[in-house]
């Protein structure tokens, strides 16, 4: 029996990953990824058992509790922030109270993409889950999980990376003050390199695509390659062109938008940025070998 084409939509945050799905759903029937873009499934799989795979455990140090959001289902796409019909599925109302019930399991993840591939498969070629918490899923836990989803699915992994320093600046609301962490660091959603190092040694690099937002926004052949499937054109995206708080405010991209064009929000310094998190562009080029020409400062 062939195995069913599964995408993972691996992140990162604000580097556009909502048009990217919106490409791949609504304007090419890519993949389909169910009742939300954003299950956080595997995620809450790994908190349920987070004695096991946070180190830090027992210094009573606890990982970000995604379960509440998980048990979010279909009533919170009627309001308007998403178009909802894109996500319409033939699951009974049951049905979704038995998968979004916790706890859940692996096996009920299974169970749920697999039924899901027998409404949409003359349709689309592939499932998804385009949760971006799986690009920091710990390693242990997707080895410990990863025999069994390969046994029914063809699994391929897209991160989507953006210049670090106009990401960072979204990320922070367009406030530099918000850009750091209690601890004065930078997160985990800042380390491209080890996300996608990480992720070829779980799936193989054949099967992980590192995505430069700039570049495949200018042209999604690279994408189209990836996938094996026609890409004529990329879903419209606030941060390309890139436009700082002029920004268009456009429909179903208020998470692209809101905060950013505020009264508080204030222009990018990039010069002075560039030249701070130099670091993260250095520790890029260490890995893949070169730095994006759409990066150059």
């Amino acid at each position: 029996m062939a195995k069913i084409k599964h995408l993972l939509g691996a992140g990162v945050p604000y580097s556009a990953t909502t048009p990217l799905w919106y490409t791949l759903q609504w304007d090419h029937k890519y993949c389909h990824t169910g009742h939300k873009k954003e299950p956080q499934w595997l995620d809450v799989i790994q908190k349920q058992q987070e004695q096991k795979y946070n180190d830090r455990y027992d210094r009573g140090i606890r990982l970000t509790d995604r379960r509440k959001k998980f048990e979010i289902i279909p009533e919170f796409y009627l309001e308007h922030k998403k178009p909802w019909w894109i996500q319409r599925t033939q699951f009974s109302r049951q049905e979704e109270d038995y998968f979004f019930t916790l706890p859940t399991t692996l096996e009920k993840y299974i169970e749920y993409y697999k039924k899901h591939w027998e409404s949409v498969k003359y349709e689309f070629q592939s499932v998804g889950d385009f949760s971006n918490s799986t690009c920091i899923l710990k390693k242990q836990f997707m080895l410990d999980i990863r025999d069994q989803l390969l046994e029914v699915f063809d699994i391929k992994v897209i991160l989507i990376f953006r210049d670090p320093v106009q990401r960072l600046w979204s990320y922070a609301k367009c406030n530099y003050d918000k850009i750091f962490c209690p601890n004065g660091k930078l997160n985990n959603w800042t380390q491209y390199g080890h996300m996608y190092t990480k992720h070829c040694e779980i799936w193989g690099k054949d099967n992980v695509f590192p995505l430069i937002m700039e570049k495949t926004w200018k042209d999604p052949s690279d994408l189209s390659d990836f996938l094996g499937y026609k890409i004529e054109k990329m879903h419209e995206n606030v941060y390309y062109p890139e436009r700082g708080t002029k920004a268009p405010k456009l429909k179903w991209l208020p998470d692209q938008w809101a905060g950013d064009t505020s009264e508080l929000a204030k222009e990018i310094d990039y010069e002075s940025m560039r030249e701070e998190f130099d670091y993260l562009y250095t520790d890029f080029e260490k890995t893949f070998g070169y730095l994006p020409e759409e990066w150059s400062p």
